[in-house]
């Protein structure tokens, strides 16, 4: 029986995913600062129509014009 099942999954020191020269952080970084720029100029475009619709004085009750067709008045 095994002294402790952890010791079988302990990380022997070798590192496998390692750059050492910092180009994934610096790509990831160029990449989060494009996606946040895109976010925040869509947050932008929907407050600027919200705000946009506010004045443009839109009625929110619907009107009803009802007109007799030839069929119904048999």
């Amino acid at each position: 029986m095994p002294e402790d099942i952890r010791s079988a999954v302990e990380p022997v020191g070798v590192q496998v995913f390692v750059d050492s020269t910092g180009r994934r952080k610096r790509l990831l970084a160029v990449l989060g600062f494009f996606v946040a720029l895109l976010a925040a100029v869509y947050i932008g475009v929907v407050g600027a129509s919200v705000v946009q619709a506010g004045d443009s004085g839109l009625s929110t009750k619907a009107s009803i014009s009802v007109s007799e067709s030839a069929g119904a008045s048999s």
